[in-house]
């Protein structure tokens, strides 16, 4: 690698690489063409982050979150003592489930509350009407979570089937090799992407109809190469059928948009993808659920 690639690398991780200081430095062709061992500089640039590459990186994640969730913790520990709670606090693991057994303590204290406040009498028609509600309680929450439970697996199906259409127009709009496979082509795109997403721990997921890669692990982070730089859903596909021979060979001068063709897709009239007739299909499906 060249000492000019090099600085380059790791101007970008700072945003100062149209700095009139570095850009003059670099002009010195002497300079920037002298040559470093890879090892060093990988490891190097590798061992640097850029503020984006530290937002998505799992390890530092890992990091502070156990320190701000001690925090939490021990405010839950006071409100334990005050609440009568600390063996059911200290028994839970989570953090975020400290919150609900503090919820049930302080709806317990409210209760006992309202109680004292009535004198602590209670009638037997009170008792058995008390009796009556719980039960439609009961009934109700039954009814409700069977509902909920079939509305959010029909979400998910239509969730699935969308990105599904997404990641084929993709797939479809790209200029293969062997042409004359067809659309046999994107079965074969559709596997090799596969397993090049799950041997990278990498998913694709839809935001708003764009296609973004995300971590396996926590989807709310950024996908990242090797150096901690954010990867676009397209460059992921290009790269990863290129390395197969799977799409057709650039000429000279040609760009990245050479290897897509225009997909069959059927657009609204500012332009984007028409998903309306998916859509209102899905929406009928809920509809019937609800």
């Amino acid at each position: 690698m060249t000492i000019g690639d090099f600085l380059n690398d790791l101007a970008a991780k700072t945003g100062v690489q149209n700095e009139p200081a570095l850009v003059d430095l670099l002009s010195n062709s002497e300079f920037a063409n002298h040559e470093i061992d890879d090892s060093i500089a990988q490891r190097i640039n590798g061992g640097l982050m850029s503020l984006d590459g530290a937002k998505n990186n799992r390890e530092v994640l890992n990091h502070y979150k156990p320190i701000v969730l001690k925090a939490i913790d021990e405010k839950f520990a006071v409100l334990a003592e005050k609440y009568g709670i600390v063996d059911e606090i200290a028994a839970e693991k989570s953090s975020y489930s400290k919150l609900d057994i503090l919820e049930r303590a302080l709806a317990t204290k409210l209760a006992e509350a309202e109680a004292k406040g009535a004198g602590g009498q209670k009638t037997e028609e009170v008792s058995r009407l008390n009796k009556q509600i719980i039960d439609l309680q009961n009934k109700l929450q039954s009814l409700t979570t069977s509902k909920e439970a079939e509305l959010k697996t029909l979400r998910e199906d239509y969730a699935r089937q969308q990105l599904d259409m997404l990641i084929n127009f993709d797939l479809n709009g790209r200029r293969y090799a062997n042409a004359e496979l067809g659309d046999t082509n994107v079965d074969i795109a559709r596997s090799v992407l596969n397993k090049a997403l799950q041997a990278q721990n990498a998913v694709i997921i839809n935001d708003n109809g764009t296609l973004k890669l995300k971590q396996a692990g926590n989807t709310e982070l950024d996908f990242i190469d090797a150096s901690y730089k954010p990867v676009s859903f397209s460059d992921f596909v290009s790269r990863t059928l290129a390395e197969k021979h799977l799409l057709e060979v650039q000429g000279p001068g040609g760009d990245e948009d050479r290897n897509k063709k225009p997909p069959v897709i059927d657009l609204d009239k500012g332009g984007n993808r028409n998903t309306s007739k998916f859509d209102a299909s899905a929406a009928a499906s809920l509809a019937d659920l609800e």
